[in-house]
């Protein structure tokens, strides 16, 4: 009884985690360059039961007898990031860019990196090109990049042009997956080494979030069901203990 207990408790205590992942990938699913996390659910390991019972010798041992296994629930091992790209949409704006790979980096007033996909840029009141959440966006040789008045276009390359004059590139670096750690809404941070990457950039365009409202939702639903199914269960386990009890005590 208390097994089945446990099972239950384990696959709503799954399902509750896997609804704030879901919850948060469908916040996000109008925030440009987002990346949705998935998790992956397993069960913890079978339990082999055996039974116990004494037998006469001059030193006491026991023979188990192997009754069989039983099942402890499961859990969530890991939410990871689903790092495949969104749709790439048109904007019209000079300083909106999108990537086919990597990253731009991304430096805060702290000095802190960040790696990020959104490529919502903008001019602040100094001339230097910062994302819409002020901070600082990093040229490939990790300077800060100074824009001067009017218009500017940026080649395939991430060269920012003004007129026939080069001003600077634009940063874009990859990583293996495992070396990104989620820091925000579509920020990401590495311990790892940056790796320079040559890749295609388009001016006038933006990525994304790669969430799919239709799966997240439907998947959402499912899990709900999970966790009433198994809060039935855990109910009525519940009302069954109290019985067995209340008959043990007459």
């Amino acid at each position: 009884m208390i097994k089945g207990l446990y099972s239950a408790f384990t696959a709503m205590e799954a399902a509750w985690q896997y609804q704030d992942v879901l919850a948060n990938n469908i916040a996000n699913a109008n925030t440009a360059g987002f990346k949705r996390e998935v998790g992956a659910q397993e069960s913890f390991d079978d339990v082999l039961l055996s039974q116990r019972s004494p037998i006469p010798a001059p030193i006491a041992t026991r023979i188990e007898a192997v009754v069989g296994q039983i099942g402890t629930g499961s859990f969530i091992a890991e939410f990871v990031t689903d790092y495949s790209s969104g749709n790439i949409d048109v904007t019209g704006q000079s300083l909106d860019f999108a990537i086919e790979e990597g990253f731009f980096g991304i430096e805060d007033p702290n000095g802190e990196i960040f790696y990020t996909r959104d490529g919502r840029f903008g001019r602040d009141a100094n001339g230097d090109l910062v994302t819409s959440h002020g901070n600082f966006v990093l040229a490939d040789d990790g300077s800060h990049i100074n824009l001067p008045p009017g218009e500017l276009a940026v080649d395939p390359d991430g060269t920012i042009m003004a007129g026939e004059t080069a001003i600077a590139r634009l940063g874009v670096w990859d990583f293996s997956p495992v070396d990104l750690v989620r820091s925000g809404e579509s920020y990401f941070q590495s311990e790892s080494p940056a790796t320079a990457l040559e890749t295609t950039v388009r001016q006038g365009f933006l990525e994304a979030s790669n969430t799919n409202l239709v799966e997240e939702l439907t998947t959402l639903l499912a899990v709900q069901r999970t966790y009433q199914a198994n809060q039935t269960v855990l109910s009525q386990m519940d009302e069954t203990l109290d019985q067995a009890n209340q008959l043990g005590n007459v």
